[in-house]
């Protein structure tokens, strides 16, 4: 039985086209994944998927592509807090911006990525350095423009944030997977190419490049007097110094969320509960941050803080679709959908036990998931099973169920992940 015949299908179809935000419960894991599909192909929206933690966004993004074939872009957030006056992780907020830009279809994000705070769409358009074949540019002017983005100069480049000017040859490591090669012939750019920064050797052909801002922000030319005389010189004097990144609320007033980028979206929360608590100790834990590095006179008063507060969380997503896979139902719920999801038996390889499990389930379809195809045929045989339909991976069922008795999977590996479950009212184990 399909899932369009389950009871609760239909009124699970008219709320999401209604863009209503919902509960539902008596999930398992396979049930949820196959939920999200569906949601995904009802609405014809694209999804951000909230965790609680980051081992289960891995986990889920992980499953998404084994079981669905469907491609998910992990969200990442910072480890360091942003009242640290270390640098965050570079690679890391490549990979966000990368997400901010191009807006895949399945995001999937630890609820802690939710908390910081991004320069708008506008500050990556305005801010950045554009530069294409067939364009004039004097190498010293570009040498300017790169550290009035927070590039530094090296030798040769290793790490992002770093360019190299060698004869007619500029190197650049932007907030791309890999560094780039713009090669000149006077003040005309001729080719341009990213490059493996260990081996030099080129990877990919390219017309154009986009140079991102290395911050979240652009210190200005003419600094005004925001800081205490000690950071007014260091600005003066070493411009991006260390621990600027502190004071991104002095250098750009339109920093927003994710949740700004991603306000089309449907969002859905795997168990609101759990991720509701995250977000009250990860907003405790900033603000102890904080504070520890007033105390301690480590950072200057902010203009603003650097984190979104739970509450104003709560205000941005007031306005978005929402969307809970939740087992444990709080009086916060919206409308509540029991799924009534049911753990599928597994028998280890016990096939007479399987054979007097099918023969005692008359009115169910049966899937089998094994590696050992040929044997599990002859003993189904012997127990006269033979109305079977033999499918090399779960991958082939997609949402359509063939009308057999039987469905053999061969690729046991997918199918016998964690828990496996489907709705109730489907009548499958």
């Amino acid at each position: 039985m399909k899932i369009e015949n389950s009871s609760f299908y239909d009124i699970f179809v008219r709320n999401i086209k209604k863009q209503k935000s919902f509960t539902l419960t008596g999930l398992t894991t396979f049930s949820r994944l196959l939920l999200v599909k569906y949601i995904q192909k009802i609405s014809n929206k694209k999804i951000l998927f909230i965790t609680s933690t980051e081992q289960s966004a891995l986990r889920y993004s992980t499953d998404f592509e084994k079981i669905w074939n469907i491609k998910s872009n992990i969200f990442p957030y910072q480890n360091t807090s942003p009242y640290e006056t270390m640098l965050g992780n570079l690679y890391d907020y490549q990979k966000q911006v990368n997400i901010l830009k191009t807006k895949p279809n399945l995001i999937i994000t630890p609820i802690k990525a939710i908390v910081e705070k991004f320069p708008n769409a506008d500050f990556y358009n305005k801010k950045s350095i554009a530069l294409k074949i067939g364009d004039y540019i004097d190498q010293k002017d570009l040498l300017k423009k790169l550290i009035s983005l927070g590039y530094k100069r090296a030798t040769m480049v290793s790490d992002i944030g770093e360019f190299s000017l060698r004869g007619d040859i500029a190197d650049i490591y932007s907030l791309t997977e890999n560094p780039v090669r713009i090669e000149f012939w006077g003040d005309e750019i001729v080719d341009i190419r990213f490059f493996n920064n260990e081996t030099q050797k080129s990877i990919e052909k390219i017309k154009e490049i986009e140079i991102l801002p290395l911050y979240k922000f652009k210190i200005p030319e003419k600094p005004s007097k925001i800081f205490s005389s000690i950071l007014q010189e260091q600005l003066i004097e070493e411009g991006y110094f260390e621990g600027i990144n502190v004071y991104q609320s002095f250098f750009n007033k339109e920093l927003v969320n994710i949740l700004d980028y991603f306000n089309d979206y449907i969002v859905i929360f795997d168990e609101f509960a759990e991720i509701s608590a995250k977000l009250t100790q990860i907003d405790e834990t900033m603000i102890n941050s904080y504070n520890e590095a007033l105390k301690n006179n480590l950072i200057e008063p902010l203009e603003d803080l650097n984190h979104y507060k739970e509450t104003e969380i709560i205000q941005k997503l007031a306005g978005i679709q929402k969307i809970s896979l939740n087992n444990f139902i709080s009086d916060e719920c919206n409308e509540v959908i029991d799924i009534d999801a049911r753990n599928l038996q597994i028998f280890d390889a016990d096939m007479y036990k399987v054979a007097d499990f099918i023969l005692s389930k008359k009115d169910y379809q049966i899937t089998i998931a094994t590696d050992y195809r040929e044997r599990v045929k002859e003993v189904l045989k012997d127990f006269e099973i033979h109305n079977v339909n033999f499918i090399e991976s779960i991958n082939a069922l997609g949402t359509e169920i063939p009308d057999s008795k039987l469905l053999l999977i061969t690729d046991r590996e997918l199918f016998n992940k964690r828990q496996k479950d489907v709705p109730s009212g489907r009548k499958r184990y």
